[in-house]
């Protein structure tokens, strides 16, 4: 590295924190419907970022809208994955310690080490539906945030029509092996941009733990060109 490009990185400011409403909020966006995709315990800065927006909140694990902590003021709740086609899919659910797991919850197979730290893991019979198909019932521009560990690329799939009228999306991408069948970083990357969405920020990165962290997911900010 040149020494003047050492001195720049050695002075640049810490990143923000981006998970927050405000940074979010940066970009202007003006959703008129917000679907949470994978809720689990709910994303209370995306709420808070788009209050007067409608939500649509979609989890298919069974009695996930009564565990939901953090909530907007005006949402629906849809008990259903999503995917490419509708049907029944089985879920992964899995527990780390009594009540505590269901955010990993998976319908591909974990393949990382995180797997090690479970002490059971409940396979469930779920409904699914395509994105689309749920979306028909909502009008106007679209915020998306789909975190369904790996089974990111068979949502997007499944929702070429609403992704035609999305101004930004916040993927969970897995920029390591994770899951049998994941789709890959360039996949995803490629089905957005096809969509006209475009790679624009890393809002935060899991790394795995020791001296020489590297990331295995990062939640990664798609929006319009000029958006």
């Amino acid at each position: 590295m040149d020494k003047p490009v050492e001195q720049a990185v050695a002075k640049s400011p810490r990143l923000p924190k981006k998970l927050n409403p405000w940074y979010l909020r940066g970009y202007k966006f003006r959703p008129d419907v917000v679907f949470d995709v994978g809720v689990f315990g709910g994303t209370g800065w995306l709420y808070k970022c788009y209050p007067g927006a409608k939500f649509v909140l979609i989890d298919p694990q069974p009695g996930c809208e009564d565990r939901v902590s953090l909530k907007p003021k005006d949402y629906d709740f849809h008990s259903v994955a999503l995917g490419e086609e509708a049907g029944t899919v089985k879920l992964n659910v899995p527990e780390t310690r009594p009540g505590r797991g269901g955010a990993m919850a998976s319908i591909l197979d974990r393949t990382d080490r995180a797997s090690n730290r479970f002490s059971s893991v409940e396979t469930v019979d779920v409904p699914m539906e395509r994105l689309d198909t749920v979306a028909a019932g909502y009008d106007g521009r679209v915020g998306l945030k789909i975190d369904t560990e790996g089974y990111e690329g068979q949502v997007l799939a499944g929702a070429p029509e609403t992704l035609k009228r999305t101004d930004f999306v916040v993927l969970e991408m897995s920029v390591a092996k994770r899951f049998e069948g994941a789709a890959m970083p360039s996949v995803l990357v490629a089905h957005l941009a096809e969509a006209g969405l475009e790679f624009r920020d890393v809002l935060t990165a899991a790394t795995y733990p020791g001296k020489r962290p590297r990331p295995h997911n990062m939640d990664v900010l798609f929006a319009r060109w000029t958006g």
